[in-house]
């Protein structure tokens, strides 16, 4: 896992086409603004389809190599 410090208003990029930008910073949350093409989908881990047809299966505790 690559773990960043950002600081508000700072930004990096996911690729070619995926950039996130600190908007907000409190005590117990951060929020995030995520630029990404309409084709690109987002969830939140919490809300992730279980749907078993998926066709994309998210493995969210899987390690990087």
């Amino acid at each position: 896992m690559l773990v960043l410090s950002r600081k508000l208003g700072q930004r990096f990029q996911v690729g070619p086409d995926v950039r996130i930008t600190i908007v907000k910073i409190d005590r117990n949350s951060v929020r995030i603004g995520i630029e990404a093409p309409g084709d690109v989908t987002i969830y939140r881990e919490e809300i992730v389809p279980l749907d078993a047809e998926s066709s994309a299966a998210i493995d969210f505790s899987a390690s990087a190599a």
